[in-house]
């Protein structure tokens, strides 16, 4: 088992945002001068609920994190996880595909390089690479 303690990534805030508004921003001028302009409030208003939600998502990825790689599961969000697929491992992110044992609801966890400290981040991508799921 290795465990370590997350922290909020200040870089999947800042890309949320930055890709928001950039929604907003294409569509305020897509639509602007069309038949659709009576509706761009609308597709405004519901880019910022799904913007604010993503920010709500991302504030949860923090606290507690313990891989049991001889087992392929991972504790997080104060439950265990089991990993659906094999961990995606890029240089500054991780993505994991999980499902729950105690609800069998699915997830798939986002973590960037900001998440855990520099030889954290190091030590989590030799484990996963070692996992093979079959």
């Amino acid at each position: 088992m290795w465990s370590i303690k997350l922290s909020i990534s200040k870089i999947q805030l800042l890309i949320s945002t930055l890709f928001y508004s950039l929604l907003i921003a294409l569509c305020l001028v897509m639509f602007a001068n069309t038949s659709l302009n009576c509706y761009t409030f609308v597709i405004v208003l519901l880019l910022i609920i799904e913007w604010w939600r993503s920010l709500c998502y991302l504030k949860t990825i923090k606290d507690e994190f313990a891989l049991f790689h001889c087992i392929n599961q991972i504790y997080w969000h104060k439950q265990r996880w089991h990993l659906i697929h094999n961990p995606l491992i890029f240089r500054y992110i991780i993505i994991l595909n999980l499902k729950s044992r105690h609800n069998g609801k699915r997830c798939t966890l986002l973590l960037m390089v900001d998440n855990l400290q520099p030889n954290d981040w190091r030590t989590l991508r030799f484990y996963l690479k070692q996992i093979e799921l079959t």
